[in-house]
């Protein structure tokens, strides 16, 4: 990879490290609480940022094959920006709920359009093949920001409020806007003087190819799948700190641990790969079932020491889950035109929100009518039918 190339997904990877400093991140449930939410309103507006990302997601990625990429990733930053505005200067069950929109919208634009940045900056170098390490060490920073914003957010939670907290975090994410203006612009695939008609036909050739192409549709689904249950094992993490009774400090240690061993699954997922070849999903479903034993037990023992234990299992299997998405990402790229990339990217994602939010949804409705412990031995069930590996990634 030479020096210029280098040197610009530098700059982006340190953007995105510098915006994934989310310092009310760890302790976005006592935020909640803080603004008169309960844990049911927690699942419910999970399930509300999750359907956002679902609703635009197929959308954002059309608008990266019709427009420059740049400008569609500083728009996304400035989404989130615009959403630490609203919680610095208001508060309430209304304003929470437009942060989360705002934070969907974002994650629908970023998410939908960096990955085909990448590997067309990539390409126009000609050394695509680098895709699963270029697209590996941005979440490798990503993941270290959010880890050490995990630990800041709770450090500062305990000296100082939230307020200060959120001036913080927007001191990083205007930072984080400014650097992206360094990054080259490269021009949209399509071609000058194409037709809207023929835009969305490209879209709906991208959709149909996430269906029909056996090359990728495996991989697609089973992620689909993946990023739901990781989804809800996630967003148990602070409930269950909260309910064994653990001191504030935990919360960011655990979710530091958890940001580490993702940024470690996106630098090493070439190595991951190699490693475990056809094993790869066999042993990511034995992970997910020992995660969901794990939780399971946290609730029935109620320590938080044995909690931190079982997030720490959990967090394991969401770094294998990592380095299949980043592989799932780098075989989508190599077998989608160049016309559709993004779209074809965005159709990909939005499977995996779509599964987040009707696990999510189902898990709110599921906890009101029948409890935790029920409702867990339900997604258990689930786990194992769902993503059950019936062949080998390899084979697609």
């Amino acid at each position: 990879m030479n020096k210029t190339v280098t040197l610009h997904l530098n700059i982006l990877n340190f953007s995105s490290f510098l915006q994934y400093q989310r310092f009310i991140m760890p302790i976005s449930f006592l935020f909640y609480i803080s603004n008169g939410l309960t844990f049911s309103d927690f699942v419910f507006f999970q399930s509300i940022f999750n359907i956002t990302c679902l609703i635009s997601k197929i959308p954002m990625g059309f608008l990266g094959d019709i427009f420059p990429k740049k400008h569609l990733i500083i728009i996304s930053y400035l989404m989130f920006t615009l959403r630490v505005l609203l919680w610095i200067f208001f508060s309430g069950f209304w304003v929470i709920l437009a942060g989360e929109i705002l934070y969907g919208l974002f994650k629908a634009l970023f998410r939908g359009n960096v990955d085909s940045y990448i590997y067309e900056l990539l390409k126009k170098n000609n050394i695509e093949a680098k895709m699963m390490s270029g697209y590996g060490k941005l979440s490798l920073y990503t993941s270290i920001g959010s880890a050490l914003s995990c630990i800041a957010g709770a450090i500062l939670y305990k000296y100082t409020g939230f307020k200060t907290i959120l001036i913080l975090e927007l001191v990083f994410q205007i930072v984080a806007v400014i650097l992206l203006c360094f990054i080259p612009n490269i021009p949209a695939a399509n071609k000058p003087g194409r037709t809207f008609t023929q835009h969305l036909n490209d879209l709906r050739q991208s959709i149909l190819s996430t269906i029909t192409n056996e090359k990728i549709n495996y991989l697609v689904y089973y992620s689909a799948f993946l990023t739901g249950m990781t989804t809800v094992f996630v967003w148990n993490f602070q409930p269950l700190l909260k309910y064994s009774h653990a001191p504030v400090i935990l919360f960011g240690v655990v979710s530091f641990v958890n940001q580490l061993l993702r940024g470690i699954g996106g630098a090493c997922a070439n190595f991951f790969v190699k490693l475990f070849k056809t094993s790869i999903t066999k042993i990511e479903y034995m992970f997910v079932i020992l995660a969901f034993l794990m939780i399971l037990s946290a609730y029935k023992v109620n320590n938080y020491i044995f909690s931190a234990l079982a997030i720490f299992i959990v967090s394991a299997a969401i770094m294998l889950f990592v380095v299949f998405n980043i592989y799932t990402v780098s075989k989508i790229h190599a077998n989608t035109p160049d016309a559709s990339r993004a779209s074809t990217s965005s159709t990909s994602t939005f499977w995996g929100d779509f599964s987040a939010f009707i696990m999510l949804i189902s898990f709110k409705f599921l906890y009101d009518g029948v409890g935790l412990k029920y409702t867990l031995l339900i997604f258990f069930l689930l786990a194992m039918i769902l993503l059950f590996p019936r062949r080998s990634h390899n084979s697609v």
